[in-house]
């Protein structure tokens, strides 16, 4: 019963939408509306700021991060029917997923970047940061945070085999990163027609 409750409470902790209560409290803006319509916090610079946006994104990490240290904490303290690794990858997974589908916004959610960066910043930590470091590296090469986001998503799962970490862990973060290429599938269709920005 506290599994299951854990891993309900991570997920509505990662449905927080962030970026749209963000936006309407400090811009009385829907950002649903404007931009790419997304509520993460590329479309929250692009609409309300970097300041605001740079609040989305440290907050939108929270949610990955806050879950799984409650979880490390309980798996240190309880009997699990299963290993901790296990318990803390669907911790970490049912967060992303609640940031991607959240109920509080009829299941359409952000793109699951910086929660995933959160969930899995403990989980698979050089994975993780391996993961980050591609990103800044792309930047020299482009300017389109699509790409740089989607990279993150492929590295993390990559690193994660060629490391031998436990198959909870590589298949958890394999499902992180299909459900970031997935959220991205419409930017993916503007980068083969060369109209993304």
């Amino acid at each position: 019963m506290i599994i299951i409750i854990t891993i309900i409470a991570s997920f509505l902790c990662g449905s927080i939408p962030t970026g749209y209560l963000l936006t309407k409290k400090l811009c009385e803006i829907d950002i649903r509306t404007k931009g790419s319509g997304n509520i993460g916090s590329t479309n929250v610079k692009r609409i309300a700021g970097t300041k605001i946006s740079i609040i989305t994104q440290i907050i939108d990490i929270l949610k990955g991060i806050i879950p799984v240290i409650l979880g490390m904490y309980l798996a240190n303290i309880i009997k699990l029917p299963v290993s901790t690794n296990t318990y803390i990858s669907i911790i970490a997974i049912s967060a992303v997923l609640g940031h991607d589908y959240t109920p509080f916004l009829k299941f359409k959610g952000g793109k699951g970047v910086n929660t995933t960066l959160g969930a899995f910043i403990l989980v698979a930590p050089i994975p993780t940061l391996i993961g980050v470091a591609v990103h800044f590296i792309l930047r020299l090469f482009t300017s389109i945070v699509s790409i740089r986001s989607i990279a993150i998503g492929l590295t993390i799962p990559i690193m994660c085999i060629v490391m031998k970490l436990p198959i909870s862990i590589v298949v958890s973060t394999t499902i992180a990163c299909i459900l970031m290429v997935v959220r991205h599938k419409d930017n993916l269709i503007r980068i083969i027609h060369n109209e993304e920005k």
